[in-house]
């Protein structure tokens, strides 16, 4: 299209170039003539070359390079805001299991009754969030 290549002047580009469709008219004209179909030759019989849009191509290629990679980033800055904001509670389970091969035995046994569809007792919603904040007893060793 005229126009859209700003650094090659306009009388240094190809106007009839295979981008650009012919144009229509309603009423007749001059079809059949000149080197493009109705248009006359303003190069004489010189015939450019057809210009690649591989350049286009890339840019478009590398757009969406850019926007897979803003989108990685995103997903790994959440997962580390998820991650640091879950890491008390995840502590809290770790010290009230005994340890953390405690902790990871218990969360696998959950995992295995889950697909099995073995279900323990219902604890209501409103005790399991006390118990997020419930504080455990420390113990005072006598000498």
């Amino acid at each position: 299209m005229i126009g859209s290549n700003f650094d090659t002047p306009v009388m240094y580009q190809d106007l009839a170039n295979s981008t650009m469709g012919p144009m229509y008219m309603p009423f007749g004209g001059m079809y059949g003539l000149g080197l493009y179909g109705g248009y006359p030759g303003y190069l004489g019989s010189v015939r450019l070359p057809r210009q690649l849009d591989q350049d286009k191509f890339q840019t478009m290629q590398n757009k969406e390079k850019d926007s897979k990679n803003t989108m990685k980033k995103v997903g790994i800055a959440l997962a580390l805001i998820l991650a640091l904001g879950s890491f008390g509670r995840i502590r809290k389970g770790i010290k009230s299991a005994g340890g953390i091969t405690k902790y990871l035995g218990n969360k696998w046994d959950d995992l295995v009754n889950w697909v099995k569809g073995n279900k323990k007792p219902k604890i209501s919603r409103w005790q399991s969030f006390k118990n997020i904040f419930k504080k455990t007893p420390t113990t005072v060793s006598n000498p």
